[in-house]
This record gives C-alpha cells, structure tokens and sequence, in this order.
C-alpha cells in the first residue's frame, strides 16, 4: 500500500499534532549526535527530534554526515530537493604539503546562511556529498569546518552520523556534547553500541613534560546515552540489556528513551515520507517527540552539573 499523508496532517498545527509538549525553556542550544549500526533507525529520530525542537523554539541545523540518504527524506524535503543542501567542492582547494584546506575568506556562517537548505518547520539542513559520485574533498572539507566551527549557542545541531564506529568518537562527532547510541533488538546492533561505548571512554591523559604543574586529567569526552528503539516488549528490552553487558544499567550509561516497534512511521520510512507529517500520532513519533523534551531537561541539568563541578575546583 502507498502511503500518502492525509490533507488533515498538513493542516494540524504544531500545538495540535502533540498536546503538552510546549515551548523550550530559554536555553542555549543542544548539540546531538545520532549514532549506531545501519538500520536501527538514527535518520527517523534525528528528523524527528530537529522538527520537534524547532517547533519549540529553537533554531536548528541538521546534519547528514552519512554519504548514504536518508536524513533528507525523514526531514520531509520533497525528492527532487533531497539533493540540496550540499557544499560546493570549489570551496576549498589543494595546497602543496599541506593537502585540502579551505579557501582564504570562507566563512562558517556565510556557509550555512548561503547553502543550509530549508526543510520543514524552519529547520535548516545540510548534508554530506553522497555516494556515488559526490564525495568531493572540497565539499567534504567544508562540511567538516562547519561541524567544528558553527559553535553560534543560539543553534541546536542535530547530527545523523554514518553507521558503524568510526565517525562519532573519530573526528566527526566532536560538535556534539551528548552522543545517542541507538539500538534495535538485534546482536549486531547492540554490540555495535557496545563497542561505541567502549570508545567514549575518556582518553587517558596526555603526558606531560617534567616543567608543565598541575595535576593531570584525563581528555573530556561528550555525553552519551542510550536510545533502545523498535521494541516489541519488555523481554526485548531486557534481552539487550544483557547483551550489551558492561555491569547493570548499560555500563552506566543512561537509557534516555525506549522506543517502541512502529509499522506507521516504518511504512512512512519505505515511501519516503517524513514519520512526523505523515503518522504524526503513531506511537514511536510521539514517544520521540516526548524524547526531545526529556533531552532538554537532561542536557540542562548535566551542564548545570558540570558548572558545579567547575566552581568547586
């Protein structure tokens, strides 16, 4: 069956399409990284959860940093836009010695105001080249300087990480300061959280030389939480838990949403249509949109934590 979503979904508006989310409190921006296995459903709670921080107030960019789709179309970009939102190769270019680095005058806010495409419920997006034929040094230089230098507080970045390990604690992640492990039921995807969590270890600290005072601490890392996702039941949800091992409670790790299993925003997903336009009430979209509120309160009372620490010292 082709899903189409319903002339009444367009029109509901935002304090109608979820009662009692409301608006943010005043606060900086929150910087999120989605990452985890391929398939465990990053692209539809990133969308989903940019979309619903926008509708509460806060001005959000949101980041494809996979080479493969997917972001767009959960975003709601119709299909001959889904190739927007990509940065020209010509901006950066090749310097002897040195390799690709971006051109002399390249701005990273002239970057997102000029090329960050506008998608629903006024979240800007960009997105990296993708594969086959758009993975260009240049453009993927620039993309890199705007994850590491768009640091405005008044935004809120989302990013959709490539799956696998590498991009989150490599690099890719660092404009984040909570990273989501996302897992579906399955002993691929968990032991892939697993192993990311394993690498957001702090680092050991640097050495020091014999000249340099003051205690040694080890390198910050950001946050990370847990988001197990696709749920059919308890059994399920426990079964991970234990597969994921690392002691009681995930290793420690906060389990910030369980998400249940949904075939409304899956089909959604399949016809590439955006889960928050075309299911706005099914299950999972309004648990992820409960979920955007939860991340709010719990990254303002981790930074109100980190400030106490900081004075205390």
């Amino acid at each position: 069956m082709t899903m189409q979503p319903t002339a009444s979904t367009s029109l509901i508006s935002h304090s109608m399409a979820q009662p009692g989310l409301g608006s943010a409190p005043q606060t900086r921006g929150l910087r999120i990284a989605l990452a985890g296995k391929g398939g465990a459903g990053k692209s539809a709670i990133a969308a989903t959860l940019a979309r619903t921080l926008a509708r509460r107030g806060h001005s959000v960019l949101a980041l494809d940093v996979d080479t493969l789709p997917g972001l767009a179309f959960s975003l709601g970009l119709p299909l001959d836009e889904a190739s927007l939102g990509e940065l020209p190769a010509d901006l950066a270019e090749r310097v002897p010695e040195r390799g690709w680095v971006l051109k002399d005058g390249v701005e990273v806010v002239d970057l997102v105001k000029k090329y960050a495409v506008a998608a629903p419920d006024g979240v800007r997006f960009l997105q990296l080249g993708k594969l086959p034929d758009k993975v260009k040094p240049g453009s993927t230089v620039a993309f890199r300087y705007v994850m590491e230098e768009f640091r405005d507080e008044n935004w809120s970045l989302i990013g959709d990480m490539a799956a696998g390990t590498r991009q989150p604690f490599f690099g890719w992640g660092d404009f984040a300061e909570l990273i989501l492990l996302v897992s579906e039921p399955s002993a691929k995807a968990v032991l892939s959280i697993r192993r990311l969590a394993k690498l957001a270890q702090p680092l050991p600290p640097a050495k020091k030389s014999k000249d340099t005072p003051s205690e040694e601490t080890p390198s910050a890392r950001p946050m990370v939480g847990i988001i197990a996702n696709k749920l059919r039941s308890a059994a399920e949800l426990a079964q991970m838990e234990q597969l994921f091992g690392a002691g009681p409670g995930w290793g420690g790790l906060p389990l910030l949403a369980t998400l249940p299993y949904d075939e409304e925003l899956a089909e959604a997903e399949r016809e590439k249509y955006a889960p928050l336009d075309a299911v706005p009430f099914a299950p999972a979209v309004v648990a992820i949109q409960e979920l955007a509120v939860r991340l709010e309160q719990f990254i303002g009372e981790q930074r109100q934590q980190q400030q106490q620490q900081q004075q205390a010292h």
